[in-house]
């Protein structure tokens, strides 16, 4: 890695040389360290700035909607919420840091191949923690064996080093949130196979390493990602007989992960029978999805606000599921759906201008004569989904992903060449 970066610098350092480094540490770290990453995003914005003379306005002309998204919700949180939290603001800096960045920085072939593989060796180094930390917090060194969790049930609030039981599916705590996790290791995937110039049996290995932690961390958007993969690898091979892998796919997700399989086999059942969904269903996002549209439908025009918003979801879900608030307020329970969360708190206007952020991607990418252009629709399919189950501009760990990656396929540079 050391040799990596050394090699990567043979001329004079500039000030693009510099951002383009801590591009590349930001990339390698994103899904690692939520506070060393936020450390290389100010410091990536503040260099910018100094070099704001070479803005770009051909490359912000397609990452001015991720601009406008952000006016948007400033502007409903100062003019619905009754408590502004600046904390609100910091959050979705980076709608506004990162197409900042990008509208600066040259990125050359060299460095679109290494922020691409810096970010697989960030995937790699999250896999690993995640193999050793149960072994930290959940294994029993006297005895050999690992403490299994009383109430696999049990929703346990954030603080606890079992929050969520998420690694190993039940059994064990998980590094990072399996979900997002998950999309994380597909677009990782995605770039080992169509980036990396690598032998055809490392990356093969790469992959299978990654598609390992997928069905061990039990994420159900991780398992659909992999399918939006290989979908776009067989539409770039176009053989209409490797679509047959298309379903060999799913159906031996299906005998891989319990489950997946429960919920594809009852699908039918569950959409004429709400009521038959397992409480455990992407953790109760059913019953959250439901009163997330019902306030949608009492407020569509301008929305909640921010706080507003999670005040109104909290005395819903009390309301709906019977939930206390003490839960409530300590969990931190949102929509898990992107759709329905901008639209709570900014309006049809905000859902309107997060539809704008993801087509106005679409067309960049249709314009775009790149080799990498299936790599780029896999991204915003997985958002496309992501976003029917997580909040993905809720969370840093989600919206630095989205925003930066959002930004780097966009931005068109010489990797077309």
């Amino acid at each position: 890695m050391k040799a990596a970066i050394q090699n990567y610098f043979k001329e004079k350092n500039t000030l693009n040389d510099y951002i383009v480094l801590l591009l590349i540490a930001f990339a390698f770290v994103m899904n690692v360290s939520e506070k060393i990453s936020t450390l290389l995003l100010v410091a990536l914005f503040a260099l910018s700035i100094f070099n704001i003379k070479k803005l770009n306005l051909k490359k912000l002309k397609p990452l001015s909607v991720l601009l406008i998204l952000f006016s948007i919700y400033i502007f409903t949180h100062f003019l619905v919420d009754e408590v502004i939290s600046i904390k609100t603001i910091e959050k979705r800096f980076s709608l506004v840091a990162v197409p900042i960045i990008f509208s600066v920085v040259h990125i050359d072939k060299k460095t679109f191949y290494a922020i691409c593989k810096f970010f697989v060796f960030g995937v790699v180094l999250g896999c690993v923690l995640n193999f050793i930390e149960p072994f930290i917090n959940d294994f029993n060194w006297s005895t050999f064996e690992f403490l299994e969790i009383e109430d696999k049930k049990k929703i346990v609030f954030k603080g606890s080093k079992h929050w969520m039981n998420h690694f190993y599916s039940i059994h064990f705590p998980n590094f990072m949130d399996r979900s997002y996790y998950g999309v994380y290791l597909c677009l990782a995937i995605a770039l080992v196979w169509y980036v990396l110039r690598w032998k055809m049996l490392h990356k093969l290995l790469l992959i299978l390493f990654f598609v390992i932690n997928i069905f061990l961390s039990n994420s159900l958007i991780g398992i659909l990602g992999l399918g939006v993969i290989l979908f776009f690898v067989i539409l770039q091979a176009k053989k209409p007989y490797i679509l047959l892998l298309f379903p060999l796919f799913f159906i031996v997700a299906m005998f891989i992960s319990p489950r997946f399989s429960e919920y594809v086999s009852q699908t039918w059942k569950y959409i004429n029978e709400p009521e038959s969904i397992p409480k455990d269903f992407l953790r109760f996002r059913w019953e959250m999805w439901k009163g997330s549209y019902q306030l949608v439908c009492e407020n569509p025009l301008w929305g909640y606000g921010k706080e507003g918003f999670d005040i109104a979801f909290n005395a819903r879900m009390h309301e709906n599921v019977g939930w206390s608030y003490n839960i409530l307020d300590k969990v931190g329970f949102n929509s898990h759906n992107q759709y329905l969360q901008v639209f709570g708190e900014a309006g049809v206007f905000g859902f309107l201008a997060y539809l704008a952020v993801l087509i106005t991607y679409v067309i960049t990418i249709i314009r775009q004569h790149s080799k990498y252009k299936y790599l780029k629709y896999s991204f915003i399919a997985l958002i496309f989904i992501f976003s029917v189950s997580e909040t993905v501009l809720n969370r840093y760990v989600g919206i630095s992903f989205f925003t930066f990656f959002y930004c780097f396929f966009s931005v068109k540079s010489n990797e077309e060449a």
